[in-house]
């Protein structure tokens, strides 16, 4: 007799304990039958505004790191471009300085 007035008390607990656990999530309890209330409207508006400011905060930090990366890739081709001409610079200076000795010693016969 114990032990089944024991199990009861058990099985009663555990029923009590899911319907607030099932209260919680949002579940039917039987009290509200699935009426939508102010609170839970609150509540997911909250949540999809959250969603939304972090869509708009990521959307602004990918935005940053494209314009970056952009500008480092205009940077990087602007310093090879620079370099390409200090080349061709130093080619055409050596390509005039020979011209220069041929001329002079064309000069001289």
């Amino acid at each position: 007799m114990k032990k089944r007035r024991q199990q009861q008390n058990t099985n009663e607990e555990a029923s009590f304990l899911g319907g607030e656990e099932a209260g919680l999530l949002g579940e039917d309890t039987g009290i509200l039958n699935g009426d939508i209330t102010s609170t839970k409207v609150e509540l997911i508006s909250s949540m999809v505004l959250t969603i939304g400011y972090s869509l708009a905060t990521l959307s602004t930090i990918l935005a940053l790191q494209e314009e970056e990366e952009n500008e480092q890739a205009r940077t990087s081709d602007v310093q090879n471009q620079n370099l390409q001409f200090r080349q061709m610079h130093k080619q055409l200076q050596n390509l005039n300085n020979r011209l220069d000795s041929i001329e002079r010693k064309l000069n001289r016969y």
